[in-house]
């Protein structure tokens, strides 16, 4: 079957979940004798520049308009003209932005699958048009596709009261990974089990800010190292920024207590996890957190908000806060971080959660079934 992804900034992932979960299933699909198409965006493989991509799946560039507001549905437009000139015999559709185009796989009789990854339509940095034009997206995806699927439980549910129709749950897969040696991470001044590690964009949603906030006003001794990417939201990456710099060493030089490292992939993000204390979450919007799969995959203690799609992933074994609360994301870093036993004990609980539930081999196979069911409906 040849396939073809839409709806991504492109591979190799930089942190995005969405990147990452494309790039981990096409390898997968690829392995079982497909044959997978990426779309990118050519900004993104620039700003990537350096970093290569391994993968099996082809990746292909097509033009688009730069902006907030206009990259992703232009860049979508033309993906979608291009697929259906090489005639692939199915458009895998990710997010409801890209999916205001999903009409015209449905033009000429292309089977197209759409999966929501999350309800990007609420996150508080879109202005109120941008949230009509992804609620619209949504609708034309949920209208047009000819199956629909959701990484969550939640957002399966939301969807098929909302719409009317069939929606399949396929969650986000992890893979069983080796702890790896503290050695490259060194060079930043830090030590195993001596550092709290958030990992993730830097946006609104993702409430950085409270962590800095939490951080500080318990005056936590350990580093907080944040791993993130900010190309999408520099405005609110320089607040926290700013938040922070009385004890952030922007670089990560190792003599601040909280330390901006930028994106990081391959070695250096699996030292990071393998040696982090805590792994802490504090986004208040999320469909199927890839970081809180992969910390668990780790064996780490990880502390999230305290929300249902968190719950879906790790249920009992993790720590939570309540929403918005800087005394209580910081009494229970606190609290995990001075209990070694505890961390171990939450670990190790969460690591056999995630590999017994979300294999990236079994999470492919579904989405195999579900392309066939695409494919038998058209």
């Amino acid at each position: 079957m040849r396939l073809a992804m839409v709806g991504s900034r492109g591979v190799p992932a930089m942190l995005s979940g969405v990147e990452r979960v494309i790039e981990e299933l096409s390898e997968e699909l690829s392995a079982h004798g497909h044959e997978v198409i990426i779309y990118a965006r050519p900004w993104y493989l620039r700003a990537v520049k350096g970093v290569r991509y391994t993968g099996s799946a082809r990746v292909i560039t097509t033009a688009g308009l730069s902006g907030k507001y206009t990259d992703a549905i232009t860049h979508t437009l033309t993906a979608i003209c291009d697929a259906v000139r090489r005639k692939v015999d199915l458009i895998h559709v990710h997010c409801a932005g890209p999916a205001l185009m999903s009409f015209i796989p449905r033009l000429v009789s292309l089977p197209m699958v759409f999966t929501v990854h999350a309800p990007e339509w609420d996150r508080a940095r879109w202005s109120l048009p941008a949230r009509f034009a992804l609620r619209l997206g949504l609708t034309c995806g949920m209208k047009f596709a000819s199956a629909v699927s959701a990484v969550s439980l939640n957002l399966c549910n939301f969807l098929v009261d909302a719409y009317n129709r069939e929606v399949e749950y396929i969650p986000n897969g992890v893979r069983a990974v080796e702890p790896k040696k503290a050695d490259i991470i060194r060079k930043y001044g830090l030590e195993p089990d001596k550092f709290g590690l958030y990992v993730g964009r830097i946006v609104q949603e993702k409430r950085v800010d409270l962590l800095i906030r939490a951080w500080q006003a318990r005056k936590i001794e350990l580093p907080l190292v944040i791993v993130g990417d900010q190309m999408q939201e520099r405005g609110y990456a320089s607040f926290c920024y700013r938040l922070a710099q009385k004890d952030a060493r922007i670089g990560g030089d190792g003599r601040g207590k909280i330390m901006f490292l930028g994106p990081k992939i391959g070695r250096v993000l699996e030292e990071l996890y393998s040696n982090a204390a805590v792994v802490i979450l504090p986004s208040e919007l999320e469909g199927m957190s890839l970081v809180l799969l992969e910390a668990a995959a780790y064996g780490k203690c990880v502390i999230a908000r305290e929300m249902t799609a968190n719950r879906e992933v790790l249920a009992d074994a993790m720590m939570t806060f309540s929403d918005n609360s800087i005394d209580s994301l910081g009494e229970v870093i606190e609290r995990c971080i001075a209990d070694e036993e505890l961390r171990c004990q939450i670990g190790q609980k969460a690591r056999e959660r995630v590999i017994r539930e979300f294999s990236w081999t079994d999470i492919s196979r579904e989405y195999e079934r579900l392309y066939q069911c695409a494919l038998q409906r058209q």
